[in-house]
């Protein structure tokens, strides 16, 4: 958390650093307009806490406590002019489990790979480098569950196992501009997913499946986030 607070601050430096001349010179040779554009982005996850749903095949109900977790977040995509752009956006979304009541557990992670389709508005507040936008999408992503010990004290998994269920997210942030193609962002997003269901091959020889359901995720996130338009 605090070097992500020192990357943010030190964006921010950057983006008003830049001398006042030069600014100006901007705003009066601003062009903005449809084309391609590709934007990363890195920042914590902070996911509320969920609860199992089923264990070896029985209604549960233990809450589930998440560790602060980190995302990655990489996109691509067209705006069609100053007001709409769409996206695809791939990510990367882990969180340790912290504590589950009545479990006991060693390094045991849930893991979300989102595949997102987006709408963007925004748009660029006049005379200055100042973009606000909000932005919304809908997918599925693959999530993991990975664990070396996850016990209730009569049946323990070990490994991982991964579903696709449906995903959805919103966001809404400020973009800085650099220049006339690259701009530094700052954002919030929500993300959320369907339950998830994993399956464990019994510890015994020819004995029954192990079930494992797990709540969907509702994580926020704050990110920064690199932007570049061709």
């Amino acid at each position: 958390m605090k070097s992500f607070v020192i990357s943010l601050v030190g964006a921010v430096v950057i983006t008003l650093a830049v001398p006042r001349p030069a600014r100006a010179q901007y705003y009066d040779s601003y062009r903005g307009g449809a084309g391609p554009f590709f934007r990363v982005g890195i920042g914590p996850a902070f996911t509320e806490d969920g609860k199992i749903t089923e264990y070896t095949g029985f209604t549960a109900g233990n809450k589930i406590e998440y560790d602060t977790g980190t995302a990655i977040e990489f996109a691509g995509g067209f705006a069609f002019n100053d007001f709409v752009s769409v996206e695809l956006e791939a990510s990367w979304i882990a969180n340790e489990i912290g504590h589950v009541e009545g479990f006991t557990h060693d390094d045991t992670f849930l893991y979300n790979a989102p595949i997102l389709a987006s709408v963007a508005l925004q748009h660029r507040i006049p005379n200055t480098i100042v973009t606000p936008y909000v932005r919304a999408g809908v997918g599925a992503s693959a999530t993991i569950f990975d664990t070396d010990s996850f016990s209730n004290g009569t049946v323990t998994l070990f490994g991982d196992d991964s579903e696709i269920v449906f995903a959805y997210q919103f966001s809404a942030g400020l973009r800085f501009d650099i220049n006339h193609q690259m701009s530094i962002g700052v954002g919030y997003k929500y993300f959320a997913t369907e339950d998830s269901s994993f399956k464990y091959e019994s510890f015994f020889v020819g004995g029954p499946d192990q079930r494992l359901g797990v709540d969907g995720v509702r994580t926020h996130m704050v990110t920064v986030s690199f932007n570049m338009k061709f």
